[in-house]
């Protein structure tokens, strides 16, 4: 048999892989509820399969007891602590908590009363926030890289109501609606060092082809070889937008995860893992062309050339870490 908490494991990334399913579909009546709704319960069974692995996979250790005696249904079967609990037990980050708290809010306005379209938007911001916190947690407690499904939410459409949580109009909500907007509100603005996040907001801006500049991401040419001149739309990239951590950043950001972690341990898994000779992880921020035409020559690298990183880089240390 499978052990108990892989089964907890794989039904998690099946809830969450379900509702994401449902969420992205062109269509769907209640999409927004029932999303939030596997959201929540992924999250649930995520916390559960940590609880039971950490207790030698023990499902008692999910038990609500009452002294002595385990507690039951009228089907006889063993009531599990809640959600709120399983946060308690691990003592999960307060970002990460006030994000899950939201959403549970919205699950059970959506369970028992009902949701406000305008809320399509805050949905959407916490879910894509919280399906990234997800992510790096399965690769933290149990080295699994979801990568390998298509993890993400579309928020793209011509119908989609997207709104900042300053323009919504609090005044014209209930009140139950009008607290969960405001508490949101506040958290959006916490700052944190710790890898998790609040919330994802979108900036959408639409510019005619007409617009198209040289200070646009999109280069178009025209392929000479092919005989039916396709034209080639690429988008390019800053290298400081693929790669935002400095040398420093990386090890700061490591450093609040795994507060004993030494620098020479830093220094020596970079160099371990040849991480500056990774692109998928790093790049060299060159200071002149010349300095970039010269290594794309020979290899060499300029001496004081720094290396810049990326937040995938920075999880796959993390992983390392761990072990």
């Amino acid at each position: 048999m499978k052990a108990l908490y892989k089964e907890l494991m794989a039904n998690s990334i099946s809830a969450s892989l379900s509702g994401i399913e449902i969420y992205n579909k062109p269509d769907f009546k209640y999409r927004n509820e029932i999303f939030v709704i596997l959201l929540i319960n992924s999250w649930e069974l995520l916390f559960k399969s940590k609880i039971v692995k950490d207790n030698n996979g023990k499902p008692n250790s999910l038990y609500l007891y009452d002294k002595t005696r385990i507690k039951k249904n009228r089907n006889g079967t063993p009531f599990t602590i809640d959600i709120f609990e399983c946060i308690r037990k691990l003592k999960i980050n307060e970002t990460l908590t006030d994000n899950l708290t939201a959403l549970i809010e919205i699950r059970d306005s959506s369970i028992h009363f009902y949701n406000r379209n305008n809320l399509s938007y805050i949905i959407y911001s916490l879910a894509a926030a919280s399906l990234r916190n997800y992510q790096k947690l399965c690769k933290e407690w149990f080295g699994r890289d979801l990568l390998e499904y298509n993890f993400y939410i579309l928020p793209l459409g011509y119908n989609f109501n997207f709104k900042t949580f300053s323009m919504l109009e609090l005044n014209k909500e209930p009140d139950a609606i009008k607290s969960l907007l405001q508490n949101i509100s506040s958290n959006q603005n916490k700052q944190t060092k710790d890898g998790f996040q609040f919330t994802c907001e979108i900036e959408l801006t639409l510019t005619s082809a007409k617009k198209i500049t040289d200070k646009t991401d999109l280069t178009v040419s025209i392929d000479n070889n092919s005989p039916n001149a396709t034209v080639a739309v690429i988008k390019t990239q800053k290298l400081t937008d693929q790669y935002q951590l400095s040398w420093t950043d990386l090890w700061n950001k490591l450093k609040a995860e795994h507060p004993t972690l030494g620098q020479n341990t830093y220094i020596k898994l970079l160099n371990k893992h040849k991480i500056k000779d990774n692109k998928k992880y790093s790049n060299y921020n060159f200071r002149t062309k010349k300095d970039e035409d010269n290594f794309n020559k020979t290899g060499k690298v300029k001496q004081g050339t720094n290396s810049i990183y990326n937040e995938e880089c920075f999880q796959f240390l993390l992983t390392e870490i761990s072990k």
